[in-house]
């Protein structure tokens, strides 16, 4: 298994979630390449690599799996050229989480400490499921997906790509989350949410619009 080179672009949680999930694996960080005007270094003694032009390294490339920890739409982007150059993006599970032998888990994606993926869920590229979240049996998370710590999707749910679920929501089982949706902190969700669409309490409805 190759060593990580992960990408930053500013201080934020993402980076050090997978500092932590790999210093508790033992799977090696090579360290950082910082991208962007914007580059704020973590306080880690990892060292900086370079800067974006690594991502066009053909050697380094070959070297190195990418994490790109980001935040934003850029994750995509960027681990989408590196794969396009040849290079491979890694996938980080926490070793204090449960998955499935039968589950599928895209490249890319984020598994912290306490999440638990059942049997035959699949999971896009470049999710991000936080601490202690459940994604039950036959989930489908598309690309994007981001789920906040001790959320729960019971069996059969399907989230569209780059929804957003927050912390401590229930999804009722067989249910659709439409692209782009945003799922609010506590919400209880016993109907399908359209795509974009953000929904906020218990029952959960959508948001009125302010005045």
């Amino acid at each position: 298994m190759k060593p990580i080179a992960l990408v930053v672009a500013r201080r934020e949680t993402l980076p050090r979630i997978i500092i932590d999930a790999c210093a508790a694996s033992g799977r090696p960080i090579a360290g950082l390449i910082e991208v962007g005007e914007d580059a704020d270094r973590l306080k880690t003694d990892l060292p900086v690599l370079g800067g974006e032009e690594l991502l066009s390294d053909a050697p380094f490339l070959a070297a190195h799996d990418i994490f790109v920890g980001i935040g934003d739409g850029r994750r995509r982007t960027l681990s989408e050229a590196v794969l396009a150059r040849g290079g491979s993006i890694a996938t980080v599970i926490h070793p204090a989480a449960i998955v499935s032998a039968s589950a599928k888990i895209g490249a890319g994606t984020v598994i912290s400490a306490g999440v638990v993926v059942q049997m035959d869920a699949v999971v896009g590229r470049y999710c991000s499921l936080n601490t202690a979240c459940t994604v039950d049996h036959d989930n489908v998370l598309e690309d994007g997906v981001n789920i906040a710590p001790g959320a729960h999707l019971a069996g059969g749910v399907r989230v569209g790509e780059g929804a957003f679920i927050g912390i401590g929501a229930t999804i009722k089982g067989w249910l659709r989350i439409g692209a782009r949706a945003t799922v609010g902190a506590g919400a209880v969700v016993l109907k399908e949410v359209p795509d974009g669409v953000t929904v906020v309490g218990n029952p959960a409805k959508p948001m009125s619009p302010k005045a």
